[in-house]
């Protein structure tokens, strides 16, 4: 697990906020251009690729510039989300938790059988027919299904929460797999401050608040079950990945931060949330503060979680 030290980590912000962070851009987009050529290496073995993480690690906008590498080295990519594969929540096969809500956070959540199938599908050359899950009505929209054969040289990469489940890889032992998520804790003199599931916790923050006018507590609130399931379902299958990608930037914690406080002031002092939000607080306020302006449109946090 990779660490940022807070003394070192002010130094670099305070010196030049712009040029750091082009530098940590720098290396996201070097490890990115370095997996595409590992998925290329591995296209000899099969066309698919299994891109997992939890919630908030940028596995979107990851893929998504897999494929324009791949795509300037001359090979032609698709993207699917396994959001298009969920079933209906009021299907009888449903998940469900012990209070009997549906468990949005399983796999089992998943069309499995569906998947399995046009993934063998897509690996023998064959067409498919890709499903589109409509979230505004909760099910499938069999007109907007769009069909999908790889020609030669072309790869698809499937993109999802669940990703590297077993139910997955076992069945597509050559497809290559990814695990994207941030890795990087932040310490104070061999102090843990903050553990690295923080920066997943405030991008949602930003992204709840810019994207669906939600709260700050209202993101809180589902945190717990969101890290359940993450805790069940994602990372004990993390080590499957044949390459991680560490998606944290040494300048979101000041950026997001900036952001989220406003919200995290209108909370009640008894909220269960309260000692992590104080912690959140502490640890940011012992780096300097970076205009949220600075945040290039390339970025990755700008194009999934800033507006």
């Amino acid at each position: 697990m990779s660490k940022f030290e807070l003394p070192a980590l002010s130094e670099d912000i305070r010196r030049d906020p712009a040029d750091f962070i082009a530098r940590c851009d720098a290396r996201y987009d070097r490890i990115v251009n370095e997996t595409a050529g590992k998925v290329a290496d591995n296209l000899s073995c099969s066309p698919i690729v299994l891109l997992a993480g939890p919630s908030g690690s940028g596995k979107t906008t990851t893929a998504s510039r897999i494929c324009k590498s791949l795509e300037r080295a001359g090979i032609h990519s698709h993207m699917i989300s396994l959001d298009d594969y969920y079933l209906s929540v009021d299907n009888a096969s449903y998940p469900k938790l012990e209070n009997g809500e549906p468990d949005l956070e399983s796999p089992h959540g998943l069309d499995v059988e569906l998947l399995n199938r046009q993934l063998a599908q897509l690996t023998k050359g064959e067409e498919v027919e890709v499903p589109h899950f409509n979230f505004k009505v909760h099910r499938r929209d069999p007109a907007a299904a769009r069909p999908l054969r790889l020609g030669k040289d072309e790869v698809v990469i499937f993109e999802g929460l669940h990703s590297l489940n077993p139910m997955f890889t076992e069945r597509n032992p050559d497809a290559f797999r990814l695990y994207v998520s941030p890795c990087t804790d932040y310490y104070d003199d061999a102090e843990l401050m903050l553990p690295h599931s923080v920066s997943r916790l405030l991008r949602r923050c930003v992204r709840d608040l810019y994207h669906r006018n939600a709260p700050a507590i209202e993101t809180l609130s589902l945190w717990a079950n969101v890290c359940r399931g993450e805790r069940l379902y994602i990372r004990p299958y993390a080590q499957q990945a044949d390459v991680a990608i560490d998606t944290t930037f040494g300048y979101e914690l000041p950026v997001l931060s900036k952001i989220a406080e406003p919200q995290f002031f209108e909370l009640p002092d008894d909220a269960p949330q309260m000692a992590l939000v104080l912690a959140i607080q502490r640890t940011a306020d012992r780096l300097p503060s970076i205009d949220p302006e600075l945040v290039p449109a390339t970025s990755l946090l700008r194009e999934e979680f800033l507006q």
